[in-house]
């Protein structure tokens, strides 16, 4: 045999980006570690550390081993002849291994004379010497102390499920993959207790709004921490939002990683389970476990999904029975018409979705190498709205010293760009004038959206009324265009060393940057609040950079009936912000050329960089967990953060510490054969939010016309972080041999010292300074149950239904600083956001009517109009009673079919798009009302006190809608239930496969979004206005949400 045998024909069958892929399969791992196999030193023959071995299709197989191996195949079962699916399979003290499949077979090449070792959850390990037999038939039974699964938990430490003292949930990263999407989190929806997730209604790319267990911060962030294989990430959000005038989502870093590289996605929900994160923790954290390369074997995925996605929820309902007002009025409270055209269903167009993605897995005992590349291309419902995603992501280890060292390395690139992503809000949106167009006037002139001006020799906007909140729809789309560059780049070395059988140290240090870079051109003829004379630019340049680093020292160590898992560590976590921004109600001197250098400073330009921000959190922290005879856990843990954003002040370091108790019942007691497992579990946490920058050391920024923007925020030398304290209790019971579970947990957490604004005395030269008051409160219930048949049967069923309740209150704000309300949104529009004791955090406050104290009938005036309340009423609060999932998977042989349902209770929102589209006469209730003879009202003339049954519909429209109008008038209900996922999957025998070539084809059908079984809201309730703190409760001319129909091809070489 060759010293270096490569597989030619593998190559020469492989054409364009094919040999691409396999080039990077071999080269980049090479590149990043000196690895066995490097291609680098192919053909030096006096190389040492390659020459014992041989390089045979991709496998990378010591010589000496090569020779002795045989390759071993049979079935493994339970003690009842049962199969068992996704045992673990591998050489002992080695990274070569397989796993059974649904029949229970495995095949795996081993040396002779090995260990070949078969687990699985449940059952007791078995270990089998190799010796001549090529057929092994192994026979598994149950292990009653071993009744757990393995779960990622903080720091990325592997801990068995029932050692852990708090609530976690886990889903496996093929559920992120059934359906094609350009934000994978929106297929977690419904699938996780105590998790709300909102899309932005940006449409494609657009970010989710997370939130765990509630809402806690009031100025700071209510997002969980996202860490990825154990290394937390960046996740900020490109959320440009005004008031309600204008809101643009152009998506987040957690969207844009590539799901088919993710292997599960673990949710940590409580503080307990995040605390070793301290001041990171408040919110939760989402644990990403990526897939990494096996040995003993070699694979070639591919994937590809397309759907097609119809604007389904959300589009408004208009009259065809009455035109336009008046000749050139913009409403339509004018004389009957026979009918209107439909412009809205020929607006819209069929939106597409398509994944596709392709990853090489291939390793031996010394090196496991995972290699793809994904891409992901999209087009919105609103023409000209576009996506564009390429990813590459390579994950390599090496084992060195008799596997005394690892050694892991992973290098993650993301580019995107995407265009014209749809504006929300009253103004710069399509919606406003397609929705708003008059009714029985001819739409099809405006649709070739520009004509020429002969006198400035350009092409301007062909619309008949131009406004600030009105424009031709087809002329935003193409003439105000945004475009966003995203770059992501991460590279991370990971390095563990086994000191001995219980005691390790591991390295880890990472490096991430984000950039993004945002214009928007608007072309003249744009409304001159935008566009100016000439035509505006707006231009934003940003780039995040941050280093990470820990040091961990594990033990774990059994002593009789007492097992230690223990760990020490230390980290360290640098940000770098900084960033160029141009804009400001600017024109240009050169119609419609869109450069820095062609903005013009005589008419109010700003050019300024961005503050640089620099921020660092160093950590030292600690856990042990310590078990008795397998069923009694302790678990402590303690970490001190120094965190930057605290210079200035005595509180330099906090320390955040949490304990957990959880009793294994069956192992304790002697309980009913039916009961299969049974816990209790109880904890208590102190955890902490992010502290905002130059709280401490305000600053003051300079811009290109050299003025100075000075501060007017006091010092705030006494700052101290947010707190979370946290208890939690739970209960876990499986009953006939694991067919039925249930998982209960109550929680309880206070959130102190939030950041408040208050107003300062004139004469200090400042405005406002912060204040740390206030307590924030969220208490409720998770309940989880499933069921699933018993193994081994042909039909398969596995069902799972959440339960998720929430009760957020303010128990305190900061009284005895005169803060008795603090108003989180203060929208002109008439939509505010407030805080108040007693209330809860959302609450929603806008307009009402008046109404008689007495008998409260509504108050009309000698007009017959309907007379508006003064100041600010409690309208609702956005947020649920409670939230429900319910999944089923089914499988019979080689079919799979999955239908998903979710839903809430309660919660309302505000619709000013209703409330816009009554005013202009447009809506089929503003129709209705007018055909009925008016509105039927209960109300009293307010000067005579003499009944009145009815209102005309102009005067009450004119009254409650538009803005400025009577918003409470246009809350809704969001109680929904939603049938949210259908997929059929089929798996291809393995004898329509021809040879050994093809694994594995699986086609599934789906269909997502299908339809709403009970929906009162006008709108879709998953969609959100906007991501920051305050607006989940206002629609503004959001997009509509689409119903998704398509496939995906599944393809294992």
């Amino acid at each position: 045999m060759k010293k270096f045998q490569l597989c030619r024909d593998l190559f020469a069958n492989c054409k364009g980006g094919g040999k691409f892929i396999l080039m990077i399969t071999i080269i980049v791992p090479a590149f990043i570690l000196p690895i066995p196999g490097s291609l680098m030193a192919l053909g030096n023959s006096n190389n040492m550390f390659l020459k014992n071995y041989s390089f045979t299709r991709l496998r990378i197989i010591p010589n000496n081993v090569e020779d002795t191996t045989i390759t071993v195949h049979g079935r493994v079962t339970n003690v009842e002849g049962t199969p068992l699916f996704d045992v673990s399979i591998h050489l002992n003290g080695t990274a070569i291994g397989t796993s059974s499949d649904q029949e229970g077979k495995y095949q795996v090449t081993v040396p002779r004379g090995g260990l070949l070792v078969f687990s699985f959850i449940g059952y007791e390990t078995q270990a089998v010497k190799i010796g001549q037999q090529s057929m092994l038939n192994i026979e598994l039974k149950k292990n009653e102390k071993q009744l757990g699964e393995v779960v990622v938990t903080a720091l990325g430490v592997k801990e068995n499920s029932s050692q852990i003292t708090y609530a976690t949930q886990t889903i496996a990263g093929k559920a992120l993959t059934t359906a094609p999407s350009t934000n994978f989190v929106d297929m977690l929806t419904g699938q996780v207790s105590g998790v709300n997730i909102h899309q932005n209604a940006s449409g494609i790319g657009g970010s989710a709004n997370i939130v765990i267990r509630g809402f806690k911060s009031v100025q700071g962030s209510n997002q969980p921490l996202i860490v990825v294989d154990g290394i937390p990430i960046t996740n900020f959000s490109s959320d440009v939002i005004n008031q309600t005038f204008t809101s643009m989502d152009q998506g987040d870093v957690l969207s844009t990683l590539n799901p088919q590289d993710i292997a599960s996605i673990t949710v940590l929900k409580g503080a307990s389970a995040a605390a070793l994160y301290g001041s990171e923790a408040a919110n939760g954290a989402i644990l990403i476990t990526t897939k990494q390369g096996k040995a003993g074997s070699t694979e070639v995925h591919l994937s590809t999904g397309l759907t097609i996605d119809k604007a389904a929820y959300g589009i408004p309902k208009l009259q065809n029975s009455y035109g336009e007002t008046a000749p050139g009025s913009e409403e339509s409270w004018g004389s009957p018409i026979s009918n209107a055209q439909n412009i809205i269903s020929g607006f819209f167009q069929n939106g597409i979705t398509n994944n596709n993605s392709i990853s090489f897995s291939s390793g031996n005992e010394k090196s496991q190498t995972y290699v793809s590349y994904g891409n992901t291309s999209a087009r919105g419902i609103i023409q000209r709205n576009n996506l564009s995603r390429n990813t590459l992501n390579v994950n390599q280890t090496s084992h060195y010293f008799n596997n005394k060292l690892s050694i892991s390395a992973n290098l993650s690139m993301m580019k995107q760009t995407m265009d014209n992503p749809v504006v929300s809000g009253y103004q710069a949106t399509v919606l406003r004038g397609l929705y708003g167009f008059p009714r029985g006037l001819d739409f099809t002139p405006y649709k070739n959206y520009e004509i020429f001006d002969s006198v400035r020799n350009v092409y301007t906007q062909h619309w008949p009324f131009i406004t600030a909140d009105d424009q031709n729809p087809y002329w935003v789309a193409n003439k105000n265009v945004t475009q966003n560059s995203q770059d992501r780049s991460m590279v991370s070395l990971t390095a563990k060393y086994l000191i001995t059988d219980w005691l390790n140290i591991q390295l880890r240090g990472s490096r991430e940057k984000v950039s993004d870079l945002n214009t928007i051109d608007y072309y003249l003829g744009t409304q001159e609040a935008y566009g100016g004379s000439n035509g505006g630019y707006q231009y934003l340049n940003e780039t995040n950079t941050q280093y990470y680093g820990d040091a961990l020292l594990n033990f774990m160590k059994t002593f009789n009936k007492f097992r230690v898992n223990a760990l020490i560590g230390t980290s360290i976590k640098n940000t770098e912000t900084y960033g160029v921004a141009a804009g400001n109600s600017t024109t240009l001197y050169i119609p419609n050329v869109f450069l820095l250098q062609n903005m013009s400073v005589a008419n109010g330009v700003t050019v300024s960089q961005l503050s640089n921000q620099h921020e660092q959190l160093q950590s030292v922290f600690g856990s042990a967990n310590l078990s008795y005879n397998e069923w009694l856990y302790l678990n402590v843990t303690g970490r001190n953060d120094w965190a930057s954003t605290l210079s200035f002040t005595p509180n330099v370091s906090f320390f955040y510490p949490s304990i957990g108790l959880g009793l294994i019942l069956n192992q304790a007691l002697k309980l009913p054969t039916v009961i299969s497992y049974a816990k209790l579990r109880g904890s208590y946490a102190v955890v902490g939010n992010a502290v905002p920058l130059y709280v401490t050391n305000p600053q003051n920024h300079i811009n290109s016309q050299g003025n100075v923007r000075f501060n007017n925020t006091a010092p705030f030398t006494d700052l101290k972080p947010e707190k979370t304290r946290s208890i939690e209790l739970g209960a876990e019971v499986r009953l006939f041999e694991d067919q039925f579970s249930l998982d209960f947990t109550y929680y309880k957490s206070n959130s102190i010292n939030q950041f408040f604004p208050i107003a300062v005395p004139p004469g200090t030269g400042f405005s406002t300074r912060f204040v740390n008051a206030g307590n924030i409160q969220n208490s409720g219930v998770e309940i989880n149950v499933g069921y699933s048949t018993p193994i081994g049967n042909p039909f398969q069923w596995k069902s799972n239904i959440n339960f998720t309740l929430n009760r957020n209150v303010v128990k305190s704000l900061a009284s005895s600083l005169g803060i008795k309300q603090f108003v989180l949104i203060n929208d002109i529009n008439d939509y505010s956001s407030i805080l108040t004791i007693g209330g809860s955090y959302g609450d929603i406050y806008g307009t009402a009517l008046e109404k008689d104290p007495k008998t409260g009938k509504l108050m009309i005036d000698t007009s017959g109009v309907p007379i508006r309340a003064s100041g600010l009423s409690f309208l609702g609060n956005p947020n649920p009673k409670f939230q429900m999932g319910w999944s089923n998977d089914f499988s019979y042989k080689n079919f799979t079919l999955r239908i998903s349902f979710d839903g809430q209770d309660g919660g309302k929102a505000m619709d000013l798009t209703e409330q816009m589209l009554d005013q202009l006469g447009v809506s089929k209730a503003s129709g209705v009302a007018r055909e009925r003879g008016g509105v039927k009202v209960n109300g009293i003339v307010a000067e005579t006190g003499a009944p009145i049954n009815t209102v005309s519909a102009y005067n009450w429209y004119q009254t409650i809608g538009g803005r400025g109008g009577v918003t409470g008038e246009y809350m809704y209900d969001l109680t929904n239930i939603r049938l949210r996922e259908i997929s059929i999957g089929y798996l291809l025998p393995k004898r329509m496969l021809t040879g050994n070539f093809i694994k594995n084809i699986e086609l599934s059908l789906v269909a997502r979004n299908i339809a709403f079984l009970y929906n009162k809201a006008p709108f879709d309730p998953d969609l959100i206005y906007a991501s920051q703190n305050g607006y989940n409760g206002v629609m503004i001319f959001n997009q509509p949400s689409t119903r998704n129909l398509g496939f995906t091809l599944n393809v294992t070489f």
